[in-house]
């Protein structure tokens, strides 16, 4: 039903000369004008490459992105960044609302998740190499202004080492009581990585409430395992979603779900564990979220290696069960173009619709910023940009969304990369109403 102000509205466009031109009226999947004046923006820190790869919303609606600047240069470093809630960079963040820092010098560092604590401290994830087949898990705790947090591990900086080989946490969680968890893949060069999960205190102690030292591994097969998102129930249960059984004949997307004391859920699928083929080709899932009755959503790419790579997503009862309520088996994809498409990240909205993005058309001549949104039968939702999915290009190359977040106010938040030769931060913001 119009509301009256609606009418009034209609009826004095509908009085103008036919030539006159009407005003278009935004609506949900817009971009949202109020960020950065045209909904995009992007950050350079340099002439190299520069990603954001993981998403966080203060409680006071700041926007921080991280992920990694010069990542082809010869010193790539943890790269943050920090917006007020109109896309403007936010100067009370080191200065100019920027922030790098080196953990090895001359080596990769980059932070693949970012969370921001509820007294304004920001804690960002990902890897270190300490040689050149070695790395480990690596985490950052950053005050409010952006500078080092000394009470965290003395520097601010911790390191937990799975193996020999390249470890890396792909995400990064928070526990009720303060506890930080970061989900990865403990050797990732090997035929037989494994998932990896860390528990550190909140001084940056590794838990060893923890599965004893505060780190497990967890192991889908013979092949190669590896957890690529992260995040934690209401009841400070673990939930880590990536890949199982890569190098074997048809990789899945794997979930497994963990106990505070780093064991496996049995509750989970019997075992704590769980696949789910959408394909016959390979499926991974690069994120995971909860809606608001404890299901799990995992969002990612199938057929990978297939010749239309699209949008997968699955979800998951609390029992581990494949959710048949969600597109009649529990699994949906989602076609943007003829060429590469996958979803990166993932996010659940206060009705519990699901806002997927990632990129379209990668390998194509113009990849772009690509979302969904679905109903809570996983249905696409045709009230979303006319048909539940939108493409939006940042620059002429190539663009590609890794994360996503919902503001309080609904709007959707999307970081990631913009561009080729100077790639950039990039993140955009659409309207969800």
């Amino acid at each position: 039903m119009r509301s009256l102000r609606s009418i009034v509205v209609v009826m004095s466009l509908a009085s103008l000369p036919i030539g006159l031109a009407r005003p278009a009226f935004a609506a949900a999947g817009d971009l949202d004008t109020s960020f950065s004046g045209d909904g995009k923006l992007t950050t350079d820190f340099g002439s190299k490459q520069d990603f954001a790869l993981g998403l966080a919303l203060q409680a006071d609606g700041k926007i921080v992105a991280a992920g990694v600047s010069a990542a082809n240069g010869t010193n790539p470093k943890f790269a943050l960044t920090r917006y007020n809630a109109d896309g403007t960079l936010d100067t009370t963040f080191s200065g100019d609302g920027k922030v790098t820092t080196d953990f090895q010098s001359g080596n990769l560092d980059a932070a693949n998740g970012v969370v921001a604590q509820s007294d304004g401290k920001i804690v960002a994830a990902g890897l270190v190499y300490t040689s050149q087949t070695d790395a480990k898990f690596a985490l950052i705790r950053y005050n409010s202004d952006g500078t080092l947090d000394t009470t965290f591990s003395g520097d601010g900086k911790v390191k937990a080492d799975f193996t020999n080989g390249a470890d890396s946490a792909q995400g990064v969680g928070l526990l009720s009581d303060g506890r930080i968890v970061a989900a990865g893949i403990a050797d990732s060069g090997a035929t037989n990585a494994k998932f990896a999960v860390a528990m550190f205190t909140a001084d940056g102690d590794l838990d060893t409430s923890f599965s004893g030292d505060g780190k497990v591994t967890t192991d889908f097969g013979s092949n190669w395992d590896g957890a690529l998102g992260v995040t934690v129930q209401a009841d400070d249960k673990i939930v880590a979603a990536g890949e199982s059984g890569f190098f074997g004949s048809n990789p899945k997307f794997a979930v497994a779900r963990y106990n505070t004391d780093g064991s496996l859920d049995t509750s989970f699928s019997a075992d704590g564990k769980v696949n789910a083929d959408l394909s016959s080709k390979e499926d991974y899932a690069l994120d995971v979220a909860m809606t608001s009755d404890g299901r799990v959503v995992a969002a990612g790419i199938a057929s990978a290696d297939g010749s239309n790579p699209t949008f997968g997503l699955a979800r998951f009862a609390t029992d581990g069960t494949l959710d048949t309520t969600f597109d009649g088996d529990g699994k949906v994809t989602t076609d943007f173009t003829s060429a590469v498409d996958y979803a990166s990240g993932v996010a659940i909205q206060g009705d519990d619709k699901i806002v997927a993005v990632g990129a379209s058309g990668i390998v194509g001549s113009n990849p772009k910023f690509a979302i969904a949104r679905y109903t809570t039968a996983g249905a696409l939702d045709t009230t979303f940009s006319g048909d539940g999915k939108s493409q939006n290009d940042i620059t002429s190359e190539t663009d590609s969304a890794e994360e996503v977040a919902i503001q309080a106010d609904g709007k959707i938040v999307a970081a990631g990369g913009a561009g080729d030769t100077n790639t950039m931060f990039a993140l955009t913001r659409w309207l969800a109403a």
